[in-house]
């Protein structure tokens, strides 16, 4: 099944709405399109905003299924049924084996967008792929299928600018500082740009980075730095555990791989007083009876992602400063994407957090299809060509840039 070009597209939240989208625009390559969720209606609604906003490419095939993506045998049964030869995994991270079990069930290749996590499991031993995605290389290469992890932008796209930094434009890289910050306004009080219990998650852990031959581990917003970027300006930033770390530190072997990430200041009071709550934990408590996850709780009164679009304005800029050597002379870059949020919803009714994560996921698709990157084997995105992939990115609404800088030191 694996020359099969129908995708399926499992997950219909913002960014899974985002994906089908970008997918149905391209139908001529991608074949059928299919986009799952564990709520029926979810999909339904994802599949007929996409033809409603007229992004359905002319002849393409777009419909809705229902499934649970934490059952393997459903998962499998669904690709079966779909003639699928792609699956783009944009469903809750704690998805990602029963997926790739799937796949390899069926002979499907896979893309996913962040790193596996375990439920009530935080701060995994460094480098995290090495947990659960890369043990099994070796079945996918037997398999002959492709496995492109984190292939969203943070990661993916960042893994990429890196890859064509090692390619074009230093011989060795020294250091590696991938910034993440949104300068945009929703007008809520506190909301999260994707799923609050990933998100929040995520940035309640231990913050890794690499350096010199070995991974730190510092607690959550105790280091930051200003920089100036281009689009949304001067603003300060702190080191945050990411996973796009992990895979670069391994594969690139610079002297340091860190991740930074843009905190305006009432999200940082807001989220300060949920945890000294207790709010962000998954550990369940007890109410009139009940046992409930606070965690859980908090994301169900939160805003849902999807619904902040309509009131988004301003810009996101993410890009990595790279630093390094080619023949004997430093040099440093800063190469990076921004991303419009109120373009991002008039294209296909997204904010750009969920747009700037489906553009290199639907990307990944394409070139699998197309062949450049059907690997045959697992891989994270720096283990391949970047220069199909930066090729295609500006054609599907993303633009790419480089600022050369001085090589200076990195200040705290």
């Amino acid at each position: 099944m694996a020359d099969a070009a129908n995708l399926l597209i499992i997950g219909a939240g913002g960014v899974g709405a985002a994906c089908a989208h970008k997918a149905a625009q391209h139908a001529g390559e991608l074949g059928g399109i299919v986009v799952a969720s564990r709520s029926l209606h979810s999909a339904e609604e994802v599949a007929a905003e996409v033809r409603r906003m007229g992004n359905l490419q002319a002849g393409g095939t777009l419909s809705a299924a229902k499934v649970d993506a934490m059952d393997a045998e459903a998962v499998a049964r669904l690709i079966r049924e779909t003639n699928s030869g792609i699956v783009l995994n944009v469903a809750s991270p704690f998805c990602n084996m029963t997926i790739m079990d799937a796949c390899l069930a069926t002979g499907a290749h896979y893309i996913d967008t962040a790193v596996h996590e375990v439920e009530g499991r935080t701060n995994e031993p460094a480098p995290w792929y090495a947990n659960y995605e890369w043990p099994r290389r070796q079945e996918f290469a037997r398999a002959g299928l492709s496995a492109i992890l984190g292939c969203g932008f943070d990661p993916g796209a960042v893994n990429a600018f890196c890859a064509w930094a090692a390619k074009h434009r230093f011989d060795e890289i020294d250091s590696i500082d991938i910034m993440d910050v949104n300068g945009g306004s929703h007008g809520r009080f506190f909301a999260t740009n994707f799923d609050p219990e990933t998100n929040l998650r995520e940035i309640l852990e231990d913050v890794v980075y690499w350096e010199n031959g070995e991974w730190q581990r510092i607690p959550h917003h105790s280091r930051s730095r200003e920089y100036d970027f281009p689009a949304v300006g001067r603003q300060r930033i702190f080191s945050m555990g990411h996973d796009e770390v992990h895979s670069l530190a391994v594969h690139l072997q610079p002297q340091r791989v860190e991740f930074w990430m843009g905190f305006g200041e009432q999200y940082l009071r807001v989220f300060e007083v949920l945890e000294k709550l207790g709010l962000l934990s998954e550990e369940p408590v007890d109410v009139d009876g009940c046992r409930i996850k606070p965690l859980r709780l908090l994301k169900a009164v939160l805003p849902d992602p999807k619904s902040l679009a309509p009131d988004y304005s301003g810009e996101v800029c993410i890009g990595c400063q790279i630093r390094g050597r080619r023949n004997g002379q430093e040099g440093s870059i800063f190469i990076y994407s921004t991303c419009d949020h109120r373009a991002c919803y008039e294209e296909i009714g997204s904010q750009a957090i969920s747009y700037t994560t489906a553009v290199p996921a639907v990307a990944a698709a394409l070139l699998i299809a197309r062949g450049d990157w059907n690997t045959g084997r697992m891989v994270n995105v720096e283990q391949l060509d970047p220069d199909p992939f930066l090729a295609l990115m500006p054609t599907l609404g993303i633009d790419w840039a480089v600022r050369e800088e001085a090589p200076t030191t990195i200040e705290t």
